[in-house]
C-alpha cells in the first residue's frame, strides 16, 4: 500500500533535514515523499535541494492549508501522513500505518513523544475505540495528536480540504480531525511512531509562549472546524447536535482572552462573553481526563473574569499568556 508523507514548510530549514531523513528511512518499502514549501525565505530550498529523492514542490506563501492542500493532490497514495517540518517520524512509523490500515478508514491516530521524551506522549489522555461525535458533540474535540501525529485517507483529505468552509491560514488538523468521523472509521497505533519538537515558534497552543494572536487564532480554527464538522454531519445523515457557538473549555477560554486583548484579525464567532463563560465553565467541569486542581483553577479565573472591567481583564489576561 503506498503510503505518501507530505511535508509542509515555511521557514523552517533548520529543522527540514530532519523531517525528510526521518521519512527516507522508513521500513516501509511503498513510500512516496513530498516537499511542499510555502514559500520559505531561509535556507530550505537548500536543504530539499540536497535530498534529490523527495518530489519537492515550491508555491508562493499561503498558509499551512494551502500547502498541504497542494501537497494532497500531488500524492499518489492512498493514505497521506502530513508531517509538520519541525516534527519527524520514527522509522516504523509508515508501516505501523499500514499494518491498521483497512477499507473505509479515514483517519489513524497514533502518538507523539514531545521532543522525544518517552515518558511525555500526546495525546496523555486515551484514544476512542468509538463514540467520537458524541464527544466532539460534547466537549467540542476528541482525544486525539496534532498533525504529525495522524494518516488520513487521502480521498477524504482531498475532498475536506477542498469544500471545508474559512480554511484559513494554519490550524488545518483541527478541521481534518473533527469531520473525519463522518466520512469513515477510525481507528489508531497506541504508541508513539514520531517525535513533536517544542521550540518556541510552534503554532500549537500546548508549546511557546501564548500570544493574543495565537489564542485568537486558534479559538477561530476551532469554531470552524467544529462548523465544518456539523455540516459535514447533516450531509452524511448524522444526528450531530447543532450549535452556532463555540463548544469546549480551553478554546472558549481563549477566545475571551483574546477578545479582551484587542484580537481582531480574524471574525471570530459573534457570542456574548456570558454565554462564552458559561461554556468555557461546563467544558472544565465535565470535560473527561482532567484534574480537580487544573478545574478549579480555571473556572476561578473565568469567575474572575466576568465580572471585572477591561482594565483588569486585560491584566489578567497577559498573567494567563505568560
Amino acid at each position: 500500500m503506498l503510503v505518501s508523507v507530505i511535508i509542509t514548510n515555511y521557514n523552517y530549514g533548520r529543522f527540514l533535514g530532519d523531517a525528510i531523513d526521518s521519512v527516507l528511512a522508513q521500513t516501509h518499502g511503498d513510500l512516496e515523499c513530498l516537499v511542499v514549501d510555502d514559500g520559505s525565505t531561509d535556507n530550505s530550498r537548500e536543504v530539499i535541494a540536497a535530498r534529490p529523492q523527495v518530489q519537492a514542490i515550491f508555491r508562493r506563501n499561503g498558509g499551512q492549508a494551502q500547502a498541504l492542500k497542494t501537497g494532497v493532490e500531488a500524492a499518489r497514495g492512498e493514505i497521506v501522513i502530513s508531517l509538520d517540518s519541525d516534527d519527524y517520524l520514527y522509522p516504523e512509523a509508515c508501516a505501523e500505518v499500514a499494518a491498521v490500515w483497512r477499507p473505509g478508514v479515514s483517519c489513524v491516530h497514533y502518538r507523539l513523544s514531545l521532543n522525544g521524551d518517552p515518558a511525555l506522549l500526546w495525546p496523555s489522555e486515551p484514544f476512542l475505540d468509538s463514540g467520537h461525535a458524541d464527544f466532539l458533540a460534547a466537549n467540542g474535540y476528541y482525544p486525539s495528536p496534532p498533525m504529525s501525529g495522524n494518516a488520513f485517507a487521502r480521498d477524504y483529505a482531498r475532498e475536506l480540504l477542498a469544500r471545508a468552509d474559512h480554511l484559513d491560514g494554519d490550524g488545518v488538523d483541527a478541521y481534518l480531525l473533527y469531520s473525519a468521523p463522518f466520512f469513515g472509521a477510525m481507528a489508531y497505533v497506541d504508541k508513539a511512531l514520531g517525535v513533536y519538537r517544542t521550540h518556541g515558534g510552534n503554532v500549537s497552543m500546548t508549546s511557546g509562549r501564548k500570544s493574543v494572536r495565537n489564542l485568537g487564532d486558534h479559538a477561530y480554527y476551532q469554531y470552524w472546524a467544529q462548523q465544518n464538522a456539523q455540516r459535514f454531519a447533516r450531509e452524511k445523515g448524522v444526528d450531530l447536535p447543532v450549535r452556532s457557538y463555540l463548544v469546549g473549555a480551553y478554546p472558549s477560554l481563549w477566545m475571551l482572552v483574546a477578545r479582551d486583548g484587542g484580537y481582531d484579525r480574524l471574525p471570530l464567532p459573534a457570542q456574548g462573553r456570558l454565554l462564552t463563560t458559561l461554556v468555557a465553565i461546563r467544558g472544565f467541569l465535565f470535560q473527561p481526563g482532567m484534574d480537580a486542581l487544573r478545574r478549579l483553577k480555571n473556572i476561578a479565573f473565568l469567575l474572575a473574569l466576568l465580572p471585572a472591567p477591561l482594565a483588569l481583564r486585560r491584566r489578567l489576561a497577559q498573567r494567563f499568556m505568560l
